[in-house]
C-alpha cells in the first residue's frame, strides 16, 4: 500500500488494511421450517450486490436446501430464503452474513475508510476466515425421491466445529443432459461428506469446478 494504516501480526499475515477491506461479518441469525426456510437479517445489509451466507445445517437428518433466493435488493438486501430439495423434508440450521466490506456497528473502537470513502474496518464487525476452498466434485451416483431423482456428487470434508458453508455458488442449476436441473448443496455428518445434489431427469457426472467455501468466525 502507498499510504494509509495496516496492521501485520506475528505470522506476517495483513489482519487491517485501509485500502483492502477483510471479509466481515454483517448480522447472523437461525433459520428453519419444513419444505421451505428463511432467514430474516437483523439488520439491512446495503452493499449493491447480495451478500455471502454461510450455513451450518443442524445434524442428525440429511438437509438439502435448493432454490436458494434473496429477499430486498440492491443496497436494501433483507433476508434469504431457501426450499428442501426433497418437498417434505424439515431445514434448520445456524446462518452468518458477510462482505468484503464493513459497516458500523460498534459504539467504541476503531474504524478506518478507505481512499474513496468508504468504510473498510469497524472493531465490531469480527473477521470471517475461509477455511477450505475446493471444487473437485465427484460423482457417486442418484437416488429416487417420491417425485423425481436426485444426482448426488461429494467432496470429501468433515464440517469441523464452528465451520460454516457459503450457499451463494448453488443459486444457479446444475449442468445436465437435460433441460436444466435445481442445485443443492447438503452436509452429510455420518460419511464426512460436503454434498451437491442436482434435481432432473439425467445429470452430467462431470460438474466441473464449482466452487465451495467453508468459513468461521474469528472470536
Amino acid at each position: 500500500m502507498s499510504y494509509g494504516f495496516q496492521s501485520i501480526n506475528d505470522n506476517a499475515f495483513v489482519q487491517i488494511d485501509s485500502e483492502a477491506p477483510r471479509l466481515c461479518l454483517l448480522t447472523k441469525g437461525a433459520y428453519s421450517g419444513t419444505t421451505d426456510a428463511s432467514g430474516v437479517f437483523a439488520r439491512v445489509i446495503t452493499s449493491q450486490d447480495p451478500p455471502l451466507v454461510f450455513i451450518r445445517p443442524d445434524a442428525g437428518v440429511m438437509q438439502v436446501p435448493i432454490s436458494v433466493w434473496f429477499t430486498g435488493g440492491p443496497g436494501n438486501w433483507t433476508g434469504f430464503s431457501i426450499k428442501a430439495s426433497n418437498v417434505t423434508a424439515s431445514l434448520s440450521g445456524q446462518y452468518f452474513v458477510a462482505a468484503w466490506a464493513s459497516m458500523g456497528t460498534a459504539a467504541y473502537g476503531l474504524r478506518l475508510w478507505g481512499p474513496n470513502g468508504a468504510l473498510v474496518y469497524d472493531s465490531g464487525a469480527p473477521a470471517v476466515v475461509v477455511t477450505f476452498a475446493a471444487g473437485n466434485w465427484v460423482y457417486i451416483g442418484d437416488e429416487v425421491l417420491t417425485v423425481g431423482r436426485r444426482y448426488i456428487w461429494a467432496i470429501n470434508k468433515l464440517l469441523g466445529a464452528g465451520e460454516y458453508i457459503s450457499i451463494n455458488p448453488f443459486a444457479m442449476n446444475c449442468h445436465n443432459g437435460a433441460s436444466g436441473g435445481g442445485c443443492a448443496i447438503g452436509v452429510d455428518y455420518g460419511n464426512s461428506q460436503i454434498r451437491m445434489y442436482s434435481l432432473a431427469t439425467t445429470a452430467w457426472t462431470d460438474q466441473g469446478h464449482r466452487p465451495f467455501l467453508c468459513a468461521k468466525l474469528l472470536a
